[in-house]
């Protein structure tokens, strides 16, 4: 089968959804609704029970596992090693990432529905109001931080492109997250991403999101990680 024209959907057994997963995994996106339960170590643990949820494997090893409601996943994590096993006539996934040292294990168990298809990209243009954001922090830091210049915008990085990035008047630079809306707990973990990486090349950064809101729960977190949230809008 060309992989260009892969595609699967239906109920499977557990067996069968071990087999396409380790057949699948990184040459196509998996998409799986089944019953499962959910356990997590890593920054932080924890434990969610048996309950019918929607599992996405990406191509890069990213996870996410979404419920009924709202937008944002009740566990995720990116760039995983996946790993399979059948015990008890459950499925056990296992997603283990290195760096920082996580494990995500799924539990799934009944008769899943799976859909395996080759997601495609193309260029992706920001519009709109992220981009005035962007234009407006980058013609006035200030808006930032008092004494804060402009150093360079869109940057790329091994983990994604940098909106702005400016140096304080003590001299470090600050890399800055926009969102053109709220911003959750996904912008929080990218601007940890980003802050890490500078780090780790021995660059001593702080980081900020500026976004019109943001959720109090990436507010907590984004304070944990001490890093810090602007209030800004066009």
């Amino acid at each position: 089968m060309l992989l260009s024209m892969i595609e699967y959907s239906g109920y499977v057994s557990i067996n069968e959804l071990n087999t396409l997963i380790r057949r699948y995994f990184k040459v196509a996106t998996i998409v799986i609704v089944a019953k499962c339960s959910i356990e997590y170590k890593g920054r932080a643990s924890s434990k969610a029970g048996i309950a019918r949820r929607l599992i996405i494997i990406k191509e890069d090893g990213t996870v996410l596992i979404h419920e009924g409601k709202g937008r944002e996943p009740i566990n995720w994590q990116p760039q995983s090693h996946i790993y399979t096993r059948v015990s008890d006539e459950r499925l056990i996934i296992n997603a283990i990432r290195v760096r920082p040292k996580e494990e995500l294990k799924i539990h799934i168990e009944g008769s899943p529905f799976i859909l395996v298809t080759k997601l495609t990209t193309a260029k992706f243009i920001l519009e709109g109001a992220e981009r005035d954001l962007i234009n407006m922090i980058a013609s006035n830091p200030s808006l930032i931080e008092d004494g804060a210049k402009l150093v360079s915008r869109e940057v790329s990085t091994p983990h994604g492109r940098i909106d702005v990035i400016l140096r304080g008047k003590d001299g470090k630079l600050v890399i800055v997250e926009v969102k053109r809306s709220q911003a959750d707990i996904d912008a929080v973990y990218q601007l940890k991403r980003y802050v890490e990486y500078y780090k780790s090349l021995g660059i001593d950064v702080r980081g900020v999101i500026a976004s019109p809101k943001i959720t109090p729960r990436a507010l907590k977190i984004l304070h944990e990680f001490n890093l810090n949230y602007v209030k800004i809008s066009t």
